[in-house]
């Protein structure tokens, strides 16, 4: 099992649905116990979102499908 100093260094893949099975499912059995997590997966989620929305126009779109926005 994960603990939280360990979730930011697999969160990216997780967002993106890379990596293993394994890793993903235990960021997934933390982030269902841990709600500090869970907080941080989003606001990653959110920048994400917000950073792929000010590039809009300007960046390929094999790039933004590529980092799953």
């Amino acid at each position: 099992m994960l603990i939280c100093r360990e979730i930011p260094d697999v969160a990216s893949d997780y967002i993106s649905r890379e990596g293993s099975k394994r890793t993903r499912l235990m960021v997934a059995v933390h982030m269902a116990q841990c709600s500090n997590c869970r907080n941080y997966i989003r606001g990653l989620k959110i920048a994400r979102r917000i950073a792929a929305e000010s590039l809009r126009g300007s960046v390929p779109t094999a790039l933004l499908q590529n980092l799953g926005l």
